[in-house]
């Protein structure tokens, strides 16, 4: 009888995993509009704080002027700085220019949707931020930013 009661469970559970297969699977079609709701940050009604606010302003301002390439990480450094570390920190200051250089493309990017004000851009800013601060306390002003 337990058995019983097992196999049609099992078979109840097959049932119910391929109805969900195929109901994942199916492709669903959006207009322009929809997707362009769905693609939009949701807004912070609080803002940026202060000080991830003047961050924010201060990379955005050095990306525009050109100081910072978003492709090549070498520019995201003060050379002088850079230079006179050791070899194991310029590597850890190497893996994280990298890191933050992705990070600075995806706030460039929040930036031209107009999406400054999102909870995205928030938490991109301040990662960026006291990221920048952590590295900075072993190896200086190494950063352009």
């Amino acid at each position: 009888m337990q058995g019983m009661k097992n196999d049609k469970q099992n078979n109840q559970n097959k049932d119910a995993g391929e109805k969900l297969k195929e109901a994942l699977a199916a492709p669903v079609q959006l207009d322009d509009a929809e997707q362009k709701v769905l693609n939009t940050p949701e807004k912070d009604p609080e803002g940026a704080n202060d000080k991830n606010r003047e961050f924010l302003e201060d990379v955005l301002g050095k990306i525009e002027k050109g100081e910072i390439d978003l492709v090549i990480p070498a520019k995201l450094l003060n050379k002088s700085v850079y230079d006179g570390l050791s070899v194991k920190l310029q590597g850890e200051t190497d893996l994280s220019a990298v890191s933050m250089l992705a990070r600075l493309r995806d706030i460039k990017n929040l930036h031209d949707m107009d999406a400054l004000d999102s909870f995205q851009m928030e938490n991109l800013v301040e990662q960026v931020r006291l990221t920048k601060e952590r590295l900075e306390k072993d190896t200086g002003d190494v950063f352009k930013i």
